[in-house]
């Protein structure tokens, strides 16, 4: 059997995409996930994480966000970038945000449903890293 590092990645960079495209990136991650041995329900965890990271770039970074999916052997990594101003702080919320507060949920919940969240700041925008291993 291959080791997984001997197994070459997988690569999918979709296109920028607004609102109307996230059900495609939806759909995309899920499969990737799938194909890399994900059990049904951590396959569709993932997928919210990713989609709560997508709805934040579109909606706070430009109205738009690239996404590159790999997937190599049992872990999909999925990147998403925006051209906004930027994210503000690049720390992961450790607690839920307030009931009363209006933002902040998204990044918080992305976090708790996947192995790792990053933050890589770029000169324009943001590059936010998911990573979960079946």
């Amino acid at each position: 059997m291959a080791n997984q590092s001997d197994v070459p990645p997988v690569t999918i960079t979709m296109p920028p995409v607004a609102a109307e495209g996230v059900a495609s990136i939806r759909r995309s991650v899920t499969d990737a996930a799938h194909r890399a041995g994900f059990p049904p329900d951590r396959a569709d965890l993932f997928t919210v994480a990713v989609n709560e990271i997508v709805i934040n770039a579109i909606e706070h970074g430009g109205g738009a966000a690239t996404v590159t999916i790999v997937r190599q052997g049992p872990t999909v990594t999925v990147e998403v970038r925006d051209t906004g101003s930027g994210i503000t702080g690049t720390r992961v919320p450790i607690h839920a945000p307030p009931v009363d507060q209006p933002n902040g949920r998204g990044l918080w919940l992305a976090s708790r449903l996947c192995d790792e969240l990053t933050f890589h700041p770029q000169p324009t925008g943001a590059m936010i890293r998911l990573r979960s291993t079946a």
